[in-house]
């Protein structure tokens, strides 16, 4: 778990840190940190939750290159965990535009916060603010960027440049593919495709949650491309267990634990892995149930309900986690063949563990 990382706390605390003041890297003559906090004083509470697996993320990959373990965490190291925490916050605001979801993080969404606030008000407003906020963190994340690689030799700063350019395209690309998904009709000539739902995985989420940010913390770090592909062999299993899980938590989780509503995934529509699987699995009743439901706005706890009985019912959600422990345990044992320290490996394993034994 989290708590087995010895300095998870300390990393953390300072992208924490960071995190209270996103702009101080995009000010100028012209533009001032106040004008930024004001136009973020409705939704800065969005950024300032969150459990940093990102930026954890970039340390383990740091520590497995050599990096140095300290309390005295590297500028450069916080700073690049703060630019993947500020680009993922940048990429759920727009993703709850595109999903019209009105609760993250068990606060309101930024266009709700923006609509309600606002004396301009209206969901027309609230939705144009939200989708400049995001674009403004995408902003504070290219200049936390820059802050982390400033001085770095040319060999680093190309590998570090291509994997942060190489996650920004594919969480567009990812986010193509689900709003692709969802848009096809949920019929028996077009069923829920589970090959669809995993490309969408590995391209939307497995990577730009786990793969890239061990990635981009090792290449700081200054890892051989030897290193590189053997990291990226052990946190792409991961990765797509670690979504796997999200994608439970999504329909049985509790809105208390994960700040969404629960069943949040059946009312977006999402065309996930527990949906292809299920409708292999149950009978035609639950097919025909799948069908009307899945994805229907104004969905009823009664509804709810039903879907969350039709997946454990039929054996979908066992044979998902079986799925996700499949490339768990693959991911461990990429890890024992990796020629890194034992404690490092330990760390290693520790956050693979808290990244699929989660409630939120």
């Amino acid at each position: 778990m989290i708590e087995e990382i010895p300095l998870a706390d300390e990393i953390r605390t300072g992208v924490g840190h960071r995190l209270n003041h996103p702009w101080q890297h995009c000010t100028s003559a012209a533009l001032s940190e106040k004008q930024l906090d004001d136009f973020s004083d409705s939704t800065i509470g969005l950024l300032l939750r969150g459990k940093r697996f990102r930026a954890i993320g970039a340390y383990i990959g740091w520590i497995a290159s050599g990096g140095t373990v300290s309390p005295q965490i590297p500028g450069c190291l916080l700073d690049l965990g703060t630019c993947l925490e500020l680009f993922q916050a940048s990429a759920i605001v727009h993703d709850d535009i595109i999903d019209e979801a009105r609760i993250r993080r068990g606060l309101p969404s930024a266009q709700i916060a923006f609509m309600t606030s606002s004396p301009a008000g209206g969901p027309k407003f609230g939705e144009s603010a939200a989708i400049l906020w995001g674009d403004l963190l995408f902003a504070a994340a290219n200049s936390y960027f820059a802050s982390a690689v400033k001085g770095l030799d040319s060999a680093r700063l190309q590998a570090l440049g291509q994997l942060y350019v190489t996650m920004q395209a594919e969480v567009a690309y990812g986010q193509y593919l689900d709003l692709f998904a969802e848009s096809r009709d949920l019929t028996a000539d077009v069923p829920p495709s589970k090959e669809s739902a995993m490309e969408v995985i590995r391209h939307k989420t497995a990577r730009y949650s786990v793969v890239i940010p061990i990635l981009i913390g090792a290449a700081l770090a200054g890892a051989t491309p030897d290193l590189l592909a053997k990291l990226e062999d052990f946190s792409t299993p991961l990765g797509i267990a670690y979504q796997l899980r999200d994608d439970d938590l999504g329909i049985f989780g509790s809105q208390e634990l994960t700040g969404k509503p629960s069943g949040d995934d059946i009312c977006a529509g999402k065309r996930t892995v527990q949906l292809a699987v299920a409708w292999e699995m149950t009978d035609d009743e639950g097919r025909e149930y799948l069908q009307r439901y899945w994805g229907a706005p104004d969905l009823t706890p009664p509804i709810l309900s039903n879907i969350q009985a039709i997946i454990t019912g039929s054996g979908a959600r066992a044979a998902v986690a079986k799925l996700m422990n499949q490339h768990l345990n693959q991911s461990q044992l990429i890890l024992d063949a990796l020629d890194v320290p034992l404690e490092i490996k330990q760390q290693l394993c520790a956050f693979g563990s808290a990244l699929v034994n989660r409630e939120n």
